[in-house]
């Protein structure tokens, strides 16, 4: 699953887009409380956002992963959204 677009929204909201399609607006502002994302409770670096393609960064040691902004977004779980084609290499 790739980010196509990120786009800054307000306060601390921003527009996710997908490469099926699928778009919708996330509120991070319980997360800039929290551990290394604090830094971002300044609304001039959380307004930064940029898209690398398999996550939303704000830096190269700040970021958040693409799979999990979908799961939040669609309310879907991992086994829904993970290609069932993969297997493990065990033999």
């Amino acid at each position: 699953m790739k980010v196509t677009e990120v786009e800054y929204v307000s306060g601390f909201t921003i527009r996710v887009t997908f490469s099926d399609g699928v778009c919708g607006i996330i509120n991070l502002e319980g997360l800039v409380t929290k551990g290394v994302f604090k830094g971002l409770a300044d609304k001039a670096k959380f307004e930064k956002v940029y898209n690398t393609g398999y996550s939303i960064a704000w830096s190269d040691e700040l970021e958040i992963d693409a799979l999990a902004l979908y799961m939040e977004i669609t309310g879907k779980h991992f086994g829904e959204i993970v290609d069932r084609r993969f297997s493990y290499a065990a033999d």
